[in-house]
């Protein structure tokens, strides 16, 4: 016969086994000391053993009762320590590592701001940035393997195991050398075409989004050069009169620390949404909860989840 035994009845046996007393145990545990004895011959009957044994000095443990006092007793700890204890997070403790998804360019948008603030909240945290292929980030996200996405994921719009919130809408500039005095004032559209461009050749869904735009209206690039690193284009935009079409954020970032200014596109910029995006599962785990929080802080509070 398959025997079920309860939290509830385990502890009763521990508490009696301890306190040597029936009625002690029921204080201990709160119950009526009618309720513990029915639940204890409830227990005598799925052991088939009584267990205790009532005499002039209380309740003495029978033999299997002393041989299950040790496993239950550690079975009651584990139950209530590793599995009924609530889960908690402390940033200022903790030295756990998240996983973030993100293409490069997200990387350049995101990552700065957001590892500042890690570290000022959370000293022992560790980020991890990973890109992944569509399916496999699809996959893994869903299963709760990697905390958040961040960044432009059309892909990911309609998946039922996930959850969405905007962080921003933004739209692409051109970033021109601070020195390029030709353009320093202003890019047209024809200027836009006679001049050399530095392109990002990146998995970016975002930049997808600006060549559908650029050949919807028949605008051509000359191309000088293609780069697989968003963070080279600043440098290569600093010393030549290249200019580079970039998500508004990333260069914006490139103004405040290269030696480049941005300027609005000559044309209608196309706006893509900048989103957080992490599984249903974990929804309510303190640890994921924390960590999007300090997203929504750096990104949406102050402003900067602002269209641009």
């Amino acid at each position: 016969m398959t025997t079920n035994l309860s939290l509830q009845s385990m502890k009763i046996f521990v508490e009696v086994f301890e306190r040597r007393s029936v009625g002690s145990a029921a204080r201990a545990l709160g119950l009526s000391q009618s309720g513990l004895s029915t639940a204890l011959a409830r227990l005598r009957l799925q052991l088939d053993d009584p267990l205790f044994i009532g005499n002039a000095n209380g309740m003495r443990p029978t033999a299997r009762a002393k041989s299950l006092i040790e496993p239950v007793r550690e079975a009651v700890q584990c139950i209530e320590e590793r599995i009924l204890r609530p889960v908690g997070f402390d940033p200022a403790t903790d030295q756990r590592e998240f996983v973030i998804a993100m293409t490069d360019g997200s990387e350049a948008i995101y990552m700065p701001r957001l590892l500042q603030a890690v570290m000022r909240a959370a000293p022992g945290v560790r980020l991890r940035a990973v890109d992944l292929p569509q399916l496999e980030l699809t996959q893994t996200l869903a299963e709760g393997q990697i905390d958040l996405a961040l960044g432009y994921f059309p892909d990911l719009s309609d998946h039922p195991a996930l959850r969405h919130r905007l962080l921003g809408q933004h739209g692409f500039v051109c970033v021109v050398g601070s020195s390029n005095r030709r353009r320093s004032q202003g890019l047209d559209l024809r200027a836009y075409c006679e001049d050399r461009h530095v392109i990002l050749d990146s998995p970016m869904r975002s930049l997808s989004l600006l060549d559908r735009t650029l050949q919807r209206r028949g605008i051509v690039r000359r191309v000088a050069l293609t780069t697989l690193h968003v963070m080279a284009i600043a440098e290569i935009i600093a010393v030549t009169d290249c200019i580079a079409t970039v998500p508004a954020p990333i260069g914006d970032y490139f103004a405040e620390v290269k030696r480049v200014i941005c300027l609005p596109t000559p044309f209608r910029s196309p706006v893509f949404d900048g989103q957080m995006i992490w599984s249903q599962g974990n929804d309510v785990d303190p640890a994921n909860t924390w960590l999007r929080q300090l997203v929504v802080q750096c990104f949406v509070a102050d402003g900067r989840g602002a269209r641009h």
